[in-house]
């Protein structure tokens, strides 16, 4: 009987726990996905506050915004999902150096979920294609300014 017993804990454990009751994959993918957003940001804000403006043509700025993109892309399918959107949060402060806290990073994955035009850039997107957001990359941007 005792053997049973802990049979059956080990199956109810394994099924909980297959169907995602006690999921927190998902959550450790948010928060890489936040850190790497957070980097990405990182540097293009970098690059906006050192030269004044924003070009996505070039070297590094290029891959962040292609890396945000990613970020926006993969943020858009899991919006609904309020663990996953703390867990990105909490990706976004530990990568940010300070730019994005705990205090505006609500306000900052709303701003990044409204800029749409990231939905449309993707690795195979050329430079020209990606600099087409970069009106879009820098509104979002000033949403970071102090």
């Amino acid at each position: 009987m005792k053997r049973l017993s802990i049979i059956l804990v080990s199956f109810a454990t394994l099924a909980l726990t297959s169907c995602g009751i006690f999921n927190t994959s998902s959550n450790s993918a948010a928060q890489a996905l936040g850190q790497t957003c957070g980097a990405a940001v990182l540097g293009l804000y970098q690059s906006y506050k050192a030269t004044g403006s924003l070009s996505l043509t070039t070297g590094n700025n290029l891959t962040n915004a292609l890396t945000l993109a990613t970020c926006y892309t993969q943020l858009s399918q899991n919006k609904d999902n309020s663990n996953y959107r703390k867990a990105f949060a909490s990706g976004l402060v530990l990568s940010s150096a300070g730019l994005i806290t705990n205090q505006n990073s609500a306000a900052f994955i709303n701003a990044l979920l409204g800029t749409s035009a990231l939905g449309t850039v993707n690795s195979n997107s050329t430079s020209v294609q990606v600099n087409k957001t970069t009106p879009a990359v820098t509104g979002l941007l000033k949403t970071l300014e102090k």
